[in-house]
């Protein structure tokens, strides 16, 4: 991903390298530091000195969507706390930029300035009122974005095939028997059904939203059909994967929102990049 209008950093926060998990054993702040006393005054104002910087945020965890990465983590105790600063980079290991600070009491991040099939990998550090910076968060945490699209009306292909289909890689419906269409939707003996065409595996991931489906199963997991068509479930979210050639492929999901005699009506995301499973959150090996 290229960047290209960051703003700008107002604290002029320091590259930080990721994956350094580290708690000082002695807390400086407990250290108390007397000035302009006599040795015989007994009642010296104590001033303290903060030193120790807030915990590394944990539980930090990504939501994939269409140009946009969400970044979620858990909300620190400290009592100080001012806010916290979230990074990016293009690998997981290396020195993280600085890409923004929000405030103590929110615990997301959206990430607009982001190119779907593009990885990108995110840490986040915490920051106190005396200015100390806790460590980066330790989760290697990823995310490519992808396209997405809700509202896919597909007609059933024995009353109105032109629209029947849909090819995730354009985007567009299409007949059902045109050598790209991924998908069609179909009616038999009034039961709705998905239809897929050669090289297009499926398989039923139950009732889930469909922003919680992350991964699609790799090449050696089960609970791909082995028939060219399975039940549309209104609620149920589908795992598709579809042959881009010799060891190539690519994953998109659905979510059946609606199905009628001469319809189905589905939310969908697609990822362009080959091989790569990742279709929502994304928490482990990635910004």
């Amino acid at each position: 991903m290229t960047i290209t209008q960051k703003p700008i950093n107002p604290m002029s926060r320091s590259k930080k390298v990721s994956g350094t998990f580290f708690v000082m054993a002695v807390v400086l702040s407990s250290l108390l530091f007397v000035a302009g006393c006599s040795d015989d005054c007994d009642e010296c104002p104590v001033p303290v000195v903060d030193n120790a910087p807030p915990f590394p945020p944990d539980g930090v965890f990504s939501v994939t969507g269409d140009g946009l990465v969400t970044i979620y983590w858990n909300e620190n105790w400290e009592k100080d706390l001012a806010g916290y600063a979230v990074y990016y980079h293009d690998a997981a290991d290396g020195l993280y930029e600085w890409m923004a600070d929000v405030p103590a009491d929110q615990t997301y991040y959206e990430d607009t300035d982001v190119v779907n099939g593009e990885t990108w990998f995110y840490a986040v550090l915490a920051f106190d009122h005396a200015g100390n910076e806790s460590d980066l968060s330790y989760e290697t945490v990823f995310d490519t974005p992808r396209p997405e699209g809700f509202g896919l009306v597909l007609m059933e292909y024995l009353g109105q095939d032109a629209d029947s289909g849909w090819d995730f890689d354009t985007q567009t419906r299409q007949a059902s028997g045109d050598n790209t269409t991924d998908i069609y939707f179909g009616v038999d003996g009034g039961v709705g059904y998905i239809y897929t065409n050669a090289g297009v595996d499926i398989q039923d991931y139950g009732y889930e939203e469909l922003i919680w489906v992350d991964w699609a199963p790799g090449d050696g997991e089960s609970g791909w059909i082995e028939d060219s068509r399975i039940e549309a479930v209104v609620g149920h979210c589908y795992i598709i994967r579809i042959d881009a050639g010799p060891s190539r492929w690519n994953v998109a999901k659905i979510e059946v929102k609606s199905v009628t005699s001469q319809s189905m009506t589905i939310d969908w995301a697609y990822q362009e990049v080959e091989n790569l499973p990742e279709l929502a959150p994304g928490a482990g090996p990635s910004k």
